[in-house]
């Protein structure tokens, strides 16, 4: 099936999820910082994708539940982290890998979804029927009810490393 325009793709995704159930509540940031299962769509970008990684606390890494391009295998081996691997033909809506994808995501549980720009369909969907109650991503209020937290990016520091620093506790408190 072929869309013409990203809006009839967006409706179509979120008919296949099944939109009419009710967002639970969520605490920002301590939804992040409690150690509590997170599904990370990973851009394929491999100097942000090292960014984060870098500055997740270690600890945290084992919580956090990857989605990569096959591209970063290397990168992301170098950590202790829980990751499934893409490819580009085999993340489509229907394949195989996709399905893969779907069933790890929604057996994972997660409490929180974190998605990177550019916003890929298909990830806006498994961010969806995850059954998180946060998922947040930057400067993405056109992606909800994709994502429900849109974040603004700052001059300062880049998306990568302020999302990554949401997963350190705040020693203040």
């Amino acid at each position: 099936m072929r869309f013409l325009c990203k809006p009839l793709l967006y409706r179509w995704f979120v008919k296949k999820a099944g939109v009419g159930k009710r967002s639970k509540s969520f605490s920002f940031p301590e939804t992040l910082q409690k150690n509590e299962k997170t599904v990370f769509f990973v851009p394929e970008d491999k100097k942000l994708a090292k960014v984060i990684l870098d500055e997740i606390p270690e600890e945290r890494l084992k919580t956090i539940l990857f989605i990569a391009h096959s591209d970063l295998e290397i990168i992301i081996s170098k950590k202790n982290t829980i990751v499934s691997y893409y490819t580009d033909k085999g993340c489509r809506y229907g394949e195989p890998l996709f399905e893969k994808l779907e069933y790890q995501i929604k057996t994972f549980a997660p409490v929180a979804c974190v998605c990177l720009a550019p916003y890929k369909p298909q990830f806006l969907y498994l961010a969806l029927v995850s059954g998180a109650s946060l998922r947040v991503g930057f400067d993405c209020a056109r992606e909800f009810p994709f994502l429900n937290v849109s974040l603004h990016t700052l001059k300062t520091i880049s998306p990568a490393r302020m999302i990554a620093r949401y997963f350190a506790k705040n020693n203040g408190d």
